[in-house]
């Protein structure tokens, strides 16, 4: 650096950095991933397998590499359980909810195409009996995002990504710790987890009204329903709210 400059170096390194708010991650609304399923043909031996892809997806809040690289034996029937392999080859364990653990069963027991051999240690196969890759989940995702969703809605959103997104969404809005979130979604630290979830108050507010008023039209008549109702005015859960 000439010397005559440095006076001129320091005043630009001096400048403060602007700070921008963090994008939230594109994630679905329980309405949404509904329209999402309603567009799988289940009268195909693929629409089953796509259909259990994504239920799986929702549920465990795996990544797509996660997904495609499922072997056979990490899934448990007996204890509704299954096995990831993620980042650092370190493995995490979970429980499925039960309609989850059905559907792999059924896909398993009467939908799973014979695979060439060198690929039957996967779960998930391809209409080539193949393994599927990790582009081949996001082509299925996008499918059906695409079928259930208008283009403009679709902005943001990263095929296969926005289910785990839309995993944590669904665990942060049920008030799961955050330690449960980054253990499902395989984070190595809560910082992970803490910058993943990063959303301002009001949109907060607006998820929380969303899911309340889908919870509401697929649940009978409750008490705690009506509780939640009345948010606005309860200052325990604006507190909580506040503290995300």
């Amino acid at each position: 650096m000439h010397p005559d400059k440095k006076h001129i170096a320091e005043v630009i390194l001096n400048i403060p950095q602007k700070r921008a708010q963090k994008k939230i991650m594109g994630f679905l609304y329980p309405e949404e991933i509904l329209k999402v399923f309603k567009e799988v043909d289940l009268k195909k031996k693929e629409g089953v397998r796509d259909f259990t892809i994504l239920n799986l997806l929702y549920d465990s809040g795996a990544r797509a590499t996660e997904i495609a690289t499922l072997n056979f034996d990490y899934f448990d029937p007996r204890n509704k359980t299954i096995a990831f392999l993620g980042k650092g080859n370190r493995y995490r364990l979970m429980n499925l909810c039960p309609e989850t653990a059905s559907l792999i069963t059924n896909y398993i027991l009467n939908y799973r195409i014979d695979p060439i051999p060198l690929f039957g240690h996967r779960l998930f196969i391809n209409q080539r009996k193949r393994e599927l890759t990790r582009h081949g989940i996001n082509k299925i995702c996008r499918k059906y995002l695409a079928k259930a969703l208008p283009s403009k809605r679709l902005k943001g959103l990263s095929p296969a990504h926005c289910f785990r997104h839309s995993c944590a969404m669904k665990m942060l809005i049920l008030d799961d710790p955050v330690s449960d979130i980054k253990n499902r979604l395989g984070h190595k630290n809560v910082g992970s987890t803490m910058d993943y979830l990063h959303i301002d108050l009001s949109r907060k507010r607006d998820i929380q009204k969303k899911f309340i008023e889908y919870t509401q039209s697929k649940i009978t008549h409750d008490k705690k329903i009506d509780e939640l109702i009345d948010w606005k005015n309860n200052k325990e859960t604006l507190t909580w709210l506040d503290s995300l």
